[in-house]
């Protein structure tokens, strides 16, 4: 019985008609004592048993060699071997034509100081009745992952939220020139560069710098944002500031400065949806989800294994003009848990998004999209890097990040290397700072 769900679980989905015709001579076989003297046949109905099963060797053989390993290549010829390891639209374009390869894995490891806040922390989290997170000081909330919890969907976004990001971070210190760059690419191949910076604090886990574990008079703030454009002109010294409560009741502060009117306004929660403009993400999509966890609801997929970028190698990577494609960078695979993630308000965006959570890290690697009609909309993968903390241990950050809307054509890649643990002052993030990017000064 062992080769038989082997057979229906790893093997039928790439030779379906291969394992189904060898499970109907099975049957045959098993059926053909039927009417005769279950005591006079009983010898004769085992062998039969055992030469059937034995048709399921091969299966067996095929399922091994169909694992992927280093060294392989993926293309046009071979495409099903890697179907459902990666978005849709990405599959088509290796059915069309585009190759990649399989290299050795590169696995990380929870910096030291995540794991001991886990390990004196996780055992009193709890859930409250509307999935809110109860008694959370710092680390991983729920180490132990249960897939027969019925609680297990709120827990894995949880501690998706709760991943390790470092004390603080600027997104796009690590890339060269200190800024991420963005290529927003149209469907006819024309590209628009764009440059930025974004910086991110946790107040209230703190794991390496001081003050430790929170900083004074922000305990009840997740965490803080500030995001300043840069290039081009046109848009240059946009500001977006942000800020994420711990109290689930409470909506997040979303502050905007506008050049071009020169006034600083206070945004609604709606503007979480809007594209920002010429790219193809919104606000909700920095780091794949950053809505507010209680206004979802999640359910665990299963867990699955994809193909992902752990060890990027050049930023950005190599690519056509016109072309989101990375052409030299390898792939490698990797054990995720699948969440969907559904919204409680209806007029959301996305009714529907599906994250690859790395079991490691919790870090997403595929998010894949789907529209209010129910239509497939968009996907977006993210490579990761090593990465030096300022006292030299190796982390991972992002790498290049691109974003697909198979919709209308258009796509955005996005360099983002993070430099982790930079001690930047809590009050970086205030209206103060929008104040002064407003009278023409520079948070650089």
């Amino acid at each position: 019985m062992k080769s038989i769900v082997k057979c229906q679980s790893s093997i039928v989905s790439r030779f379906p008609i291969y394992c189904l015709s060898t499970l109907t001579l099975i049957l045959s076989l098993l059926g053909r004592g039927k009417g005769e003297g279950q005591a006079k046949n009983k010898p004769r109905n085992y062998l039969r048993l055992f030469l059937a099963l034995l048709l399921l060797l091969p299966l067996e053989i095929n399922a091994a060699e169909a694992e992927l390993k280093p060294g392989d290549t993926i293309g046009p010829q071979n495409w099903q071997r890697v179907q459902g390891m990666v978005g849709e639209n990405f599959l088509s374009r290796i059915k069309a034509g585009h190759t990649i390869q399989i290299k050795e894995p590169k696995v990380f490891r929870p910096l030291k100081e995540y794991v001991e806040a886990t390990e004196k922390y996780s055992g009193k989290v709890r859930l409250g009745p509307n999935g809110e997170l109860q008694d959370y000081v710092a680390g991983q909330p729920f180490p132990k992952i249960d897939p027969s919890d019925p609680q297990v969907g709120q827990k894995l976004a949880w501690n998706f939220f709760w991943r390790w990001l470092g004390d603080d971070y600027k997104t796009g210190g690590a890339v060269e020139g200190g800024k991420i760059i963005r290529t927003a690419i149209e469907k006819d191949g024309s590209e628009r560069r764009a440059d930025l910076v974004s910086y991110f604090i946790f107040p209230r886990t703190r794991y390496t710098l001081s003050p430790r574990p929170a900083i004074p008079g922000y305990e009840h703030i997740d965490y803080m944002q500030l995001r300043v454009d840069s290039y081009p002109r046109d848009s240059a010294g946009t500001t977006t500031l942000e800020m994420r409560y711990d109290d689930p009741k409470r909506a997040d502060d979303l502050y905007l400065y506008i050049p071009s009117i020169r006034r600083i306004r206070r945004a609604t929660t709606t503007l979480r949806c809007q594209t920002l403009a010429p790219s193809e993400f919104n606000l909700d999509d920095i780091n794949s989800f950053n809505g507010k966890v209680t206004d979802f609801s999640y359910k665990f997929l299963g867990e699955k294994k994809i193909l992902a970028n752990l060890s990027q190698e050049k930023f950005p990577f190599n690519r056509k003009k016109g072309d989101y494609l990375p052409l030299d960078e390898k792939w490698q695979v990797v054990d995720t848990y699948v969440l969907e993630i559904t919204p409680k308000d209806p007029d959301y965006c996305y009714p529907r998004k599906v994250l690859h959570l790395n079991k490691v890290t919790y870090d997403t690697h595929w998010t894949l999209m789907w529209d209010k009609k129910g239509e497939y909309w968009k996907e977006q993968f993210g490579f990761f890097t090593p990465i030096k903390l300022p006292d030299g241990r190796e982390v991972w950050s992002v790498g290049s990040v691109v974003i697909v809307n198979v919709q209308n054509g258009r796509s955005t890649i996005v360099t983002a290397n993070r430099l982790y643990n930079q001690g930047y002052p809590a009050s970086l993030w205030s209206l103060a700072t929008l104040q002064t990017i407003m009278r023409g000064g520079s948070v650089e």
